[in-house]
């Protein structure tokens, strides 16, 4: 069977490159490709994308190798509750390069006027300051110290203070993503010294939107891949599924320009707003925070996917306790409104098409939760003078997940950050004395992990209970009725 190409799009034009992404994962290629794709068509526009890689490694595959097409595969349940699956060959994407291994040709987009957007999504940690990055790196190491060396470049090939901005979408699930890496930006530019003039010019000429994405990207579809691809007559090693839902949130203040990408203009699953922080609290807390939640109790438990996770009832009990008792009354949107999108959230857990892997979930799990989970944690405590019960469950399994403390942690090993790695390696230490206040107490008190310390008494108590609780008999998902009852 021959790979994928550009006849899988039966003439459909492609588009200019215009458009420079910072990622080539399977989030961005279900969810902002595939939008744009959508929107070339829909609305008659012409933005085409070219794929960084902004560091080794990653997929084995390259786009290159098939014309920069590949398939998005949407799956979920429609409006009358039947089955729906649509495939479409996404003809956006014109190449991919290497930051790594082709700087000067990453350069050499920033000369090029006709690319006016940036879109990128390097993990909750790729938006970071790092004081290490110097100018002249061929890379730096950093996403953000990448973008201010293609800025410095564009201005000063393209015309300087006259020379065409970049507006950027970054996706990464941070807090004001635009503003801060327009912020780290900035940092940089002082850093290495570079004139107050290059410094106005990235102000007042570029563009940098806080966005909100939603949409569940279980990835390649390994079991399914030889059936798909025999329906679909050809093979496509990048082939990505997706649910059927999908949400995109730009926040456009009053002094930004009108965005370039009309994402909106067709496409009902995109707003733009001025303020978008009600949609991102939501979204972040109750979508991404009860992933979280579950995902590490899931993987103790031998559960591999979502799906199956949902299929047991008191999976879906836990779930729901979580959100109705420790998320909804700290969110600020109104309870009503919140009950119907967390109904539908679990709805979307249960899409039977989509089988997400705990594992896949649960890479850089720790700054997960100090995102998603954390916030509502602080909350829920303050309110109640109390830790939360179900949250503090969750905090044991993670816990049992980084140190290895749960079957089958030999083939499933932590995937996060290798300085997070070895602290929490330092921490495992502790366990061969049996002390479990102790071990938690380190965990929560490690404030490179937390931002702050967490070891207050009545917390690593919690915690420690909930520790005892998953490793003192075989734990299965079953068990969390018992958690709950018990509470």
């Amino acid at each position: 069977m021959e790979r994928i190409s550009a006849g899988a799009l039966n003439g459909r034009p492609r588009p200019t490159e215009r458009v420079i992404q910072f990622g080539e994962g399977n989030f961005l290629r279900a969810f902002i490709d595939w939008k744009i794709d959508r929107m070339n068509e829909e609305v008659g526009a012409d933005y085409g994308v070219v794929i960084v890689r902004p560091i080794d490694g990653g997929n084995p595959h390259s786009l290159n190798d098939s014309d920069g097409v590949y398939t998005v595969l949407s799956r979920g349940v429609g409006a009358d509750s039947s089955a729906v699956s649509e495939a479409r060959a996404i003809a956006a994407i014109r190449r991919e390069i290497s930051a790594v291994s082709d700087w000067e040709d990453t350069l050499a987009l920033a000369r090029e006027p006709n690319f006016v957007a940036v879109v990128s999504n390097t993990t909750e940690a790729g938006i970071t300051y790092n004081g290490e990055c110097q100018a002249n790196d061929a890379p730096p190491a950093s996403f953000p110290a990448k973008v201010t060396r293609l800025l410095m470049e564009r201005y000063s090939t393209c015309g300087r203070d006259e020379a065409p901005g970049l507006q950027f979408l970054p996706c990464e699930l941070i807090d004001k993503n635009g503003d801060t890496l327009e912020k780290i930006v900035l940092q940089h530019a002082q850093d290495w010294e570079l004139s107050i003039d290059f410094q106005g010019w990235v102000k007042t000429k570029c563009a940098f939107y806080n966005t909100l994405v939603d949409r569940i990207v279980p990835g390649y579809p390994r079991d399914e891949a030889e059936s798909i691809e025999m329906e679909l007559g050809y093979h496509d090693p990048l082939m990505v599924t997706a649910e059927l839902f999908h949400f995109l949130v730009i926040e456009k203040r009053q002094d930004q320009p009108e965005l370039v990408l009309p994402l909106a203009e067709k496409d009902a699953g995109t707003i733009i707003t001025e303020n978008a922080e009600g949609y991102k609290e939501r979204k972040v807390a109750i979508l991404n925070g009860a992933h979280t939640a579950l995902c590490p109790l899931a993987l103790h438990a031998g559960v591999e996917t979502v799906r199956e996770a949902m299929d047991n009832a008191p999976a879906r009990a836990f779930l729901d306790a979580l959100i109705q008792t420790e998320i909804m009354p700290h969110l600020s949107l109104p309870q009503d409104e919140l009950k119907v999108f967390a109904e539908e959230v679990l709805r979307r857990f249960a899409n039977p098409f989509i089988q997400h892997r705990w594992y896949d979930i649960s890479l850089n799990g720790l700054a997960k939760f100090h995102t998603r989970n954390l916030p509502r944690l602080k909350k829920h405590w303050a309110a109640t003078g109390v830790p939360p019960k179900l949250m503090s469950l969750s905090l044991a399994a993670w816990l049992a997940f980084y140190i290895g403390d749960f079957p089958g942690a030999e083939e499933l090993p932590p995937r996060d950050a290798k300085d997070v790695v070895q602290r929490m390696n330092k921490i495992a230490q502790l366990k061969g004395e049996g002390d479990v206040e102790a071990l938690v107490g380190a965990f929560l008190g490690d404030e490179c992990i937390w931002g702050q310390s967490m070891a207050d008494e009545e917390l690593i108590a919690e915690v420690a209970n909930g520790y005892r609780f998953l490793t003192a008999e075989a734990f299965s998902l079953n068990r969390l009725t018992d958690w709950c009852e018990r509470q």
